[in-house]
This record gives C-alpha cells, structure tokens and sequence, in this order.
C-alpha cells in the first residue's frame, strides 16, 4: 500500500514560508546537491497540494514541475482548470483513501500548512520527510497551525545533507 508522505523544509523555527509566502530564506541556505530530492521523487505517483502552495510553485518555475503524474489542488473553488492538474474539493481523508487503491507509488503531500493539518486530524500522513534549514525567521507561516492534532512519531533517519538537517519520521500508525 502507498504511503502518504510529507516532504518539506522548514526554518529551524517551524515556519515554512515568511508570513508574505516568500521562500528566499530557504534558497540562501546551501545543500548538498539536490538533498535527496531526486530519489525521493522516484517514489512518487501523485501530488496532493493547497491552492496557495500551488500558486506559490506556479511562481517558482516557468514550468509546472510535476507535469507527468496525477496533481490534485485542495481549494474550495474547484470548478476553476490549469493544464496538469485537478482542483477538487473532495475532503482529504475520501481523496487520500481513492489514491491509495489507484496509486501504485507514495502520495506526496506537499502543504501548506491547513492541507497538512487536516491530513493529521485524519492520521492520513504515514511519513514525515523534513529538511530543517538553519535560519530562525522569527515569524512566518508554520508548519504545523495552531490546533494541530497532537500526533507521536518515530525517528526513522537522520543525516546532514550541506547546511540541512534531514530527518524522516514514520507515523506509528504505519506499522509497515
């Protein structure tokens, strides 16, 4: 069975973006290569997204940059369209549960932060996959919102990876 698996970086202060949705702070920081990006990628046979992150993605690159796989857009307008991608509204936990007997691969949760949330309310996020920067911002956009369900992990892996910390965390409740 596929795996729901957040990737993500975040500030050492838990923020995943300024409170502007600004990422310059993450690209400043040096990796080494691509921090694994690439074989984690591998592994994915769709992406589930916020209509903000996705917005903020569109802004990054002059191409959408998973083109080639299923994209699902969590947003309360999903009668809107955009070449490579579904915007839907079908709650998370019936979304998750449809891919995983569709998908063959892991689901990549990708954020923001109320799409994560709302997956943790449902324990649907089998994998943490964190790339902790060492910037302290002091304000901005959390990676976990206020009234996030208190949920335990299990440290799986952990390595430097240039600047980043990289830690991987499984969900007690992936037993797999």
């Amino acid at each position: 069975m596929p795996n729901v698996v957040l990737y993500i970086a975040m500030s050492l202060d838990g923020k995943i973006a300024r409170s502007n949705d600004q990422l310059d702070w993450l690209f400043a920081v040096d990796g080494d290569g691509d921090n694994g990006y690439a074989e984690f990628f591998k592994t994915i046979g769709a992406v589930i997204m916020g209509r903000k992150t996705y917005e903020e993605v569109l802004q990054l690159s002059e191409e959408y940059p998973y083109p080639n796989m299923p994209n699902y857009i969590l947003t309360h307008q999903s009668d809107r369209e955009a070449e490579h991608v579904t915007f839907t509204d079908e709650p998370i936990e019936e979304l998750i549960h449809r891919l995983k007997e569709e998908i063959g691969q892991d689901i990549w949760l990708i954020g923001g932060g109320e799409v994560i949330k709302a997956a943790m309310e449902q324990d649907l996020v089998d994998r943490y996959e964190i790339a902790i920067a060492p910037v302290v911002l002091g304000e901005g956009v959390p990676l976990f919102p206020e009234g996030t369900k208190e949920t335990k992990l299990r440290l799986t892996n952990q390595r430097a990876s240039g600047q980043f910390v990289m830690v991987t965390y499984d969900s007690y409740t992936n037993e797999s």
